[in-house]
């Protein structure tokens, strides 16, 4: 019989993934469309279509922390931190960039990149502490 932790990593793994494959169909779906669609309050809501299941995920994260042991929640709590600490200073150093004419990124960029610090600073964490 599987533990509450195991049967909510279960969970977790099954609706964050299920998530993200219908983010992925959205996103390329809603943004090829996009130029497409008249008037403008329609192109809004069109472009806004994949932020639900981000939200969903999102929300699967959060329930998931909540059945993390200490270690686990301290693990989790120092990859955001230090995830949004060097997101912070990424966009705030390439803004200055931007100024001296290095081409603009693109804002949509910014949760693409706090995802890819935020994988890294957990494998760093778990490392670190033994957690892995």
């Amino acid at each position: 019989m599987p533990t509450t932790r195991q049967a909510a990593m279960r969970r977790y793994s099954r609706h964050f993934i299920g998530a993200m494959l219908v983010y992925s169909v959205l996103i390329v779906g809603c943004m090829s469309f996009l130029k497409q669609v008249e008037p403008m309050w329609a192109k809004v809501l069109l472009a806004l279509v994949p932020v639900a299941p981000v939200l969903y995920a999102l929300k699967e994260v959060l329930r998931l922390f909540t059945v993390l042991d200490e270690l686990e929640r301290a693990v989790q709590t120092e990859a955001v931190v230090v995830a949004a600490i060097g997101i912070c200073m990424l966009t705030f150093t390439w803004g200055l960039l931007e100024k001296a004419g290095l081409p603009r990124i693109p804002l949509v960029m910014v949760m693409p990149g706090f995802c890819a610090l935020y994988g890294l600073a957990v494998w760093r964490a778990q490392r670190r502490y033994g957690a892995a």
